[in-house]
């Protein structure tokens, strides 16, 4: 690693005393790139062509609901397709940048994000995701289209 760096300034006041400026080199300092890893979440959260041309004649309302308590988990995936032409054409194909740079922060906390993935539709009207941790318990319902 490099030894710190001493640089005088050039300043000096009443050429009582010199100032001098150091550059510690030796802590090298980590950039996070969180655009690169949430392109790639994008990436894999892109439907396959037949689910998006399935959109142009059916949309599904979807349930999702997973819980936690205790260690023991649960989850209901529940889709009841809808015979309503078009209105799913219009849904994105893969998960906006905002969310996917919300989950990619997530995993870098270590957060298990593969509920996450598995729960995100097409078009969502509800998302609640509730976190007990002093009873063991956790829950996330969705409620949407896909």
């Amino acid at each position: 690693m490099p030894q710190a760096q001493r640089q005088p300034v050039p300043y000096t006041r009443d050429n009582a005393r010199t100032i001098e400026i150091i550059q510690d080199n030796s802590r090298t300092e980590r950039i996070i790139n969180i655009a690169d890893e949430a392109k790639q979440l994008q990436d894999m959260s892109t439907i396959p062509a037949a689910r998006s041309f399935r959109r142009l004649f059916f949309i599904w309302f979807r349930v999702y609901v997973r819980e936690t308590k205790y260690g023991k988990s649960e989850k209901v995936n529940v889709s009841i397709p809808l015979p309503i032409p078009l209105i799913g054409a219009a849904f994105a194909r893969q998960l906006s940048f905002h969310k996917a740079a919300k989950l990619a922060a997530a995993a870098r906390r270590g957060q298990d994000i593969d509920e996450l993935l598995e729960s995100e539709m097409g078009f969502e009207f509800v998302r609640v995701h509730e976190e007990h941790p002093e009873r063991g318990k956790s829950q996330l319902v969705v409620v949407g289209l896909d």
